[in-house]
């Protein structure tokens, strides 16, 4: 039978395939961005931020991406909603950069598993950056683990490509699929986001904190940067700064804030934070 629920995720996914479509390259209408921001746990300052889409749907209010991803990705427009994404987020970097904010922190693009092995989709990343007048070093662009694993020689051809365009390179949500730990040695990546499963509990879990005490050690070897995900109690903070993991984002420390609020942020460029016991 067809219930009201099934009802609503019609009439939503109606929705975003009658938006989307719409959607030209210049124009992301009612897709916002909001931005998370990664801080130095031992002294407040902001490093990076993370630009998260938002729908601005006309009687929904605000949605998050889970509750619009899975159609995007079932209508194939996964790719041009990420180019869409980026060019968005450098076009807002740049806007900051030419008000002498945020010429010292990171910005962070999530790119989705189609993208990735998209053709000509290192050739759009430089594109946007030349457009935007960006540094490649200051932009890092995200991929989940579980893409390594599924097609690692695409990605590893594609890696490479962006290396050479001078962005860096992070593994997101590290740590839900282990897999990804052979791949490491031999893939130019230039740091891990632990997964917020294993930090939620972090004070509390032993077993979370061998993991991490694991996957710190990793990095150490490979030389990679470690950002903690989803901090949101003092203890996780504890936890990871005495693990030596200083980098984080999380409730405890932001909400994702919108644009004027990120700009804000920039500009004062250091928060109070005091974790120590």
């Amino acid at each position: 039978a067809f219930n009201p629920e099934m009802a609503e995720k019609y009439a939503i996914r109606n929705d975003i395939e009658l938006h989307l479509e719409g959607t030209n390259e210049s124009d992301s209408g009612a897709l916002v961005l909001h931005y998370l921001p990664e801080f130095d746990m031992r002294t407040g300052e902001v490093l990076a931020t993370e630009a998260l889409i938002r729908w601005r749907h006309p009687t929904r209010g605000l949605l998050m991406p889970d509750s619009f991803m899975g159609v995007v990705e079932s209508i194939n427009l996964a790719g041009k909603l990420g180019r869409l994404v980026l060019r968005s987020a450098c076009a807002q970097f740049s806007f900051w950069h030419n008000r002498g904010l945020g010429r010292e922190i990171v910005l962070r693009v999530n790119v989705s598993p189609t993208q990735l092995v998209t053709d000509g989709f290192v050739a759009m990343v430089a594109a946007t950056l030349d457009e935007f007048v960006l540094d490649a070093s200051t932009v890092c662009l995200e991929i989940t683990e579980n893409v390594v694993v599924k097609d690692i020689e695409t990605t590893h051809k594609t890696l490479a490509g962006l290396k050479e365009v001078g962005v860096q390179v992070a593994i997101d949500d590290f740590g839900t699929g282990y897999s990804a730990l052979t791949y490491l040695k031999s893939l130019p990546v230039d740091s891990l986001k632990i997964d917020k499963e294993f930090v939620r509990d972090l004070g509390t879990d032993a077993a979370d904190l061998a993991i991490l005490r694991q996957v710190m050690a990793l990095a150490d070897a490979f030389g990679l940067e470690v950002i903690a995900e989803g901090v949101e109690t003092v203890a996780a903070a504890r936890a990871l700064l005495d693990l030596g993991c200083h980098r984080a984002q999380g409730f405890l420390l932001s909400r994702p804030l919108d644009t004027a609020a990120m700009g804000s942020l920039l500009a004062r460029r250091c928060v109070e934070m005091d974790f120590s016991r």
